[in-house]
């Protein structure tokens, strides 16, 4: 099993008409092509770009999803729904697309209480660097410290993934997070970084790794649910 985070930027004005595309209009397209489950999806508020549609995908295997993208891009209806709803130009400019596996860190407890995405009514999608050699160390502080810090502070974790392919930080690990707020999300981030135990991890890490931290300092892209969000959760 795997996921992929799919991130497109539509041309100006049309990220309105992407979300319904996605979000309603390639439903049936879906359910004929045996896509995998859709997790989230979401529009960008604030981040690397102001104007994203994010959404997040689970696999069972990358052959169920070559097969189903094989399908529907040889789907007829589909082609024809396409070029009618792009009009004069594509709908989309760009995609950014990014395989993730669950990381060590997420699996167990934490993975137990994962609250469905569409319940979040603020996303928060970090991703951090790890330099080579220090996944198993980044797995073990963020299962050990950060996300039973950041769940203490109110942050309702969705997942933690490692990078395996795609995207600005390979190795490294995706983090999507939720709030109940931007206003929320701001203090009890000021909050987690004066924890005892997170400042004790800190200071470890600089100790061992000649002043780094073991999950380096990251991007972060802050997302609203889509009115087709709770659809798409299985």
């Amino acid at each position: 099993m795997f996921y992929e985070l799919r991130i497109y930027t539509p041309a100006a004005g049309r990220l309105d008409d992407l979300v319904k595309r996605v979000g309603s209009d390639m439903v049936p397209f879906f359910e004929r092509h045996g896509f995998a489950p859709r997790l989230g999806q979401w529009t960008a508020v604030a981040g690397e770009t102001m104007a994203a549609f994010v959404w997040l995908l689970r696999w069972p295997s990358m052959d169920q999803r070559a097969a189903a993208f094989a399908d529907l891009g040889a789907d007829a209806e589909w082609q024809a729904l396409r070029v009618r709803t792009n009009g004069a130009g594509e709908m989309v400019k760009r995609y950014d697309l990014r395989f993730l596996a669950p990381a060590k860190a997420w699996l167990g407890a934490h993975q137990e209480r994962q609250p469905p995405a569409s319940h979040c009514p603020l996303v928060e999608l970090r991703v951090h660097p790890i330099a080579v050699g220090r996944t198993d160390a980044a797995n073990t502080v963020l299962a050990d410290v950060d996300l039973p810090a950041l769940v203490a502070c109110g942050a309702s974790p969705i997942g933690a993934f490692d990078n395996i392919a795609g995207g600005p930080a390979t190795p490294g690990v995706t983090m999507l997070l939720g709030w109940s707020g931007y206003g929320e999300r701001e203090q009890r981030l000021a909050e987690y970084a004066r924890r005892p135990d997170v400042v004790a991890a800190r200071l470890r890490e600089r100790e061992r790794w000649a002043g780094e931290h073991v999950v380096g300092d990251g991007s972060s892209m802050l997302l609203l649910p889509t009115r087709f969000s709770a659809a798409a959760n299985p």
